[in-house]
């Protein structure tokens, strides 16, 4: 077997062909790709090549193989196995594989519910008063001078500052008024 044989090439090719048929070869049996057992298989490529790529050499070597003079090169290497051996070092051994359906299904679900979620939505309802007054609640002051809750959108004397249940004073700025329940003091802040 002839270095030519090695890269399947004839041995009149050109420069260009050899470079070509040297990287097919070295693709296919690079032990990354195809497995430790083609490593001898790549080292008689990376020798076929080494020999041919240089004019010169290539010129002795088509001298000694016209006198029939030349170093054999190494067997082909015996035939893949059915489970390829692992090789840490390999770059993607087993790539990752992304699970593009999934993904795209979820994405069309996603895009249903926020397409439902928009269509069900109503605008809020306004705030019912309850008469239990909580900080920042609006109130009028009624004539007895008792709080009673009001509804921020209508008229309203103050915001309630503070709850108090017991005879503490009012923060500055804020004035007490008795609860319309009778559940305590608010400190209101009028304006």
């Amino acid at each position: 077997m002839s270095l030519y044989d090695v890269l399947g090439v004839a041995p009149d090719a050109p420069a260009s062909t050899l470079r070509a048929a040297y990287r097919r070869a070295a693709r296919e049996h690079h032990p990354d790709r195809a497995g430790e057992h083609s490593s001898s298989r790549m080292a008689a490529i990376n020798e076929a090549w080494e020999v041919l790529r240089d004019p010169t050499r290539r010129a002795e070597y088509d001298l000694r193989l016209r006198e029939h003079v030349f170093t054999p090169l190494p067997p082909d290497p015996a035939p893949m196995s059915a489970e390829p051996s692992y090789n840490p070092l390999a770059r993607y051994q087993d790539p990752p594989r992304i699970p593009w359906r999934f993904m795209g299904v979820m994405a069309v679900l996603g895009s249903l519910v926020v397409i439902l979620g928009l269509a069900t939505v109503s605008t809020p309802k306004p705030l019912k008063v309850d008469n239990i007054l909580h900080p920042g609640d609006c109130v009028v002051i009624q004539p007895n001078g008792d709080a009673a809750e009001r509804l921020c959108s209508e008229p309203h004397d103050g915001v309630v500052a503070v709850l108090l249940s017991t005879d503490t004073p009012c923060p500055d700025g804020a004035e007490p008024h008795r609860d319309q329940q009778g559940l305590g003091t608010a400190c209101i802040r009028l304006g």
